[in-house]
């Protein structure tokens, strides 16, 4: 279901944004979960502290898979995250964004919420040059959404993400529903702005699509009025 369509190259921007100095963006944890990375996710940091970026930088050669599984999790879900993943591929190999954490997110279901459209560019290369057929945006959550659906939920750079997996995959990748029935128009309409329903429309080739159903028989219409 990947398309074979170019248009994304000259119509979403894949650049990175400028990211500002760790020491501007550093924020509070505790002492044990600067320690130990494992815990620092499961205590629900979702941004990499400099000690955490420290310990990458100290741990990727050598001895470290254990810290590597620790913290690929917070570096997918930081919208900085990406110099971080380069390193944990080059240590640990291209199966380390294979990791599922415990709500049966992938890594790329975690960048697709988190980062931008450089970031996924970059997983998809990784990832399919190991296994050509292989579609990692296909992949479902516990919850039964696709990348596309947390792609849906992602502001960051106002939209490219969502807007980059629309050009990267067919039309009926929007119709993929979730354990609520939702499908990814909903959950586009509910939080992303009109320019990113606007590329939908001219996807599915006209506005029926927004009259689908989903939960409690909310058609898109009714997503968007809680954007």
């Amino acid at each position: 279901r990947i398309s074979n369509s170019a248009q994304h190259i000259s119509s979403v921007s894949t650049s990175a944004a400028t990211q500002p100095p760790l020491s501007s963006r550093r924020h509070s944890s505790s002492s044990m979960a600067e320690a130990d990375p494992s815990k620092a996710v499961a205590a629900g940091d979702e941004r990499l502290t400099d000690d955490l970026l420290f310990q990458v930088s100290e741990s990727i050669v050598g001895p470290g898979e254990d810290f590597a599984k620790g913290v690929i999790f917070a570096a997918a879900r930081d919208r900085d995250g990406l110099p971080v993943l380069r390193l944990l591929e080059m240590g640990h190999g291209v199966d380390i964004f294979r990791l599922v954490d415990s709500d049966g997110d992938s890594v790329t279901h975690l960048a697709a919420k988190s980062q931008t459209a450089e970031t996924m560019e970059f997983l998809k290369q990784k990832l399919q040059a190991v296994e050509a057929d292989w579609n990692p945006f296909e992949a479902r959550d516990s919850r039964q959404k696709t990348v596309m659906h947390r792609a849906a939920e992602n502001l960051t750079d106002h939209g490219s993400t969502f807007q980059w997996l629309m050009f990267e995959l067919e039309a009926d990748c929007l119709t993929d529903r979730d354990a609520n029935n939702n499908t990814v128009i909903h959950t586009a309409a509910e939080f992303q702005k009109a320019e990113s329903m606007q590329f939908i429309k001219e996807k599915m080739n006209g506005v029926e699509c927004f009259k689908l159903r989903g939960i409690n028989n909310m058609t898109a219409v009714h997503c968007a009025a809680c954007n």
